[in-house]
């Protein structure tokens, strides 16, 4: 008996869990995948799955149709005093009248105009600047748009790592609760303990396992999740390797003073929000110069088929047209546009009183993840000490817990895992924020 319990905890050691992970697959490879390699690199690391951040996602696309909507703008405001021309073509067949001399019956036209607006007093100058504005209000959105989706990203690789561990906490307990009942139903055999305490420790051994199997599922989940967000939907990675820099775990925390006033200098969406300010006066401007005067130069060449006193062979003209009136459409258009200044300014403001909360509640997490992960790193080193102390024990075969240990030692180190995850992701969610440029990941 005490031969058989020996080798039945020689399955918890370290290495057998991690075979026994391995054989256990979360792994998406089939028979499929054996005919089309997966394009992922094996084992994925964070700083591959931090370069897909530009692949094609409809958030992206989202930002880019905006920034080609205002560079269209730009393009029409500038054709607005850009060259015209045209061919006019006519072909006429009347019956003139018994007085005129000349009796035939034709009157065709073939005409070349060329015109443009020489002056428009501000018009497409306000349009052209509002344009400008906008596209780099786009530019900032498309910005904090890639900003956002590398966080995605490493939220999405980190909620992998996590599932990894956690199926590895339970595929551990797993086998400690399994060989617990398979032991106490071969003391049962022998009449040493009762038919209830045999039941209590298989239901805990169930409960585990559906646990593990829970977790195994959450395993592929979390896969197809980050396979999704780096763009090769479908191609979930085998293996998730864990990042060695995370510079950010030693990074100081500056006041939330100084922080705040860097957000509402540098953030990206406030800037974003102060260029589209700077449009809306400049779509005011527009609206106020309709009812300016208009210049415009043109000249046509023509050809005739018919001698008139009005049939010029060609003509430049300059004209200066003035608004007398406008039926209040000039009125209308400029009460709009400052009623979309006042709505941006109202969101502006809204924005930064926003973000300022945002920069303190991410100093104050900060602040506590910092202090959560001393104190795990202190309780992990406890742990170790006590599976060492466990291992010494069961070594000089004495009663010991150390499958119980080796749960604890990778519970405690998923909790310190998890601790460090949510501190860069923190930093990266506060250097968003302020505007800093993201940190260099690679390794």
């Amino acid at each position: 008996m005490r031969l058989h319990n020996k080798f039945c905890l020689a399955v918890l050691s370290r290495t057998s869990i991690v075979f026994s992970l391995l054989c256990v697959s979360v792994s998406p490879s089939s028979a499929a995948d054996a005919q089309h390699p997966r394009a992922l690199p094996e084992p994925l690391t964070l700083d591959y799955a931090l370069a897909q951040v530009h692949q094609a996602h409809p958030s992206l696309s989202q930002g880019e149709a905006g920034i080609k909507a205002a560079e269209a703008d730009k393009g029409l405001a500038n054709a607005r005093t850009g060259f015209n021309s045209r061919i006019v073509a006519r072909l006429r067949y009347f019956e003139p009248a018994s007085i005129v001399v000349d009796q035939s019956h034709d009157d065709h036209r073939l005409g070349l105009i060329v015109d443009k607006t020489l002056y428009d007093f501000g018009r497409s100058g306000s349009l052209v600047a509002d344009a400008d504005y906008r596209i780099a209000s786009e530019q900032l959105k498309l910005k904090d748009i890639v900003h956002q989706r590398r966080i995605k990203i490493m939220r999405a690789y980190f909620d992998v790592l996590l599932a990894d561990i956690q199926f590895y906490r339970y595929n551990e307990e797993m086998a400690v609760e399994f060989i617990n009942f398979d032991k106490l139903k071969n003391r049962q055999e022998l009449g040493q303990v009762s038919e209830l305490t045999v039941i209590e420790a298989e239901t805990k051994y169930k409960r585990i396992r559906k646990l593990r199997t829970r977790s195994q599922g959450l395993q592929r989940i979390t896969r197809s999740r980050l396979a999704y967000i780096i763009g090769h939907a479908g191609d979930l990675p085998s293996t998730v390797s864990r990042p060695s820099n995370l510079p950010h775990l030693q990074r100081k925390l500056a006041d939330a003073e100084v922080l705040q006033q860097k957000a509402l200098d540098e953030n990206a969406i406030l800037l974003a929000l102060r260029a589209e300010a700077k449009a809306a006066k400049n779509r005011i401007e527009a609206a106020e110069a309709e009812s300016r005067p208009l210049l415009i130069g043109s000249a046509e060449a023509n050809a005739y088929s018919r001698v008139r006193a009005r049939n010029d062979a060609w003509r430049v003209n300059l004209v200066l047209t003035v608004p007398l009136t406008t039926g209040g459409s000039v009125d209308a258009a400029t009460a709009k546009e400052r009623a979309e200044l006042y709505r941006i300014n109202s969101e502006l403001a809204d924005q930064e009183e926003a973000i300022k909360q945002q920069v303190l509640e991410l100093w104050l997490e900060l602040e506590s993840l910092m202090l959560q992960r001393d104190e795990l790193l202190t309780q992990s080193d406890f742990r170790e000490l006590s599976l060492d102390r466990s291992r010494a024990l069961y070594e000089m075969e004495v009663k010991t817990d150390l499958g119980n240990a080796m749960v604890k030692v990778t519970e405690t180190e998923r909790e310190v895992l998890a601790t460090e995850f949510n501190i860069v992701l923190a930093w990266e969610q506060l250097d968003v924020i302020t505007g800093v440029m993201p940190v260099d990941l690679s390794e």
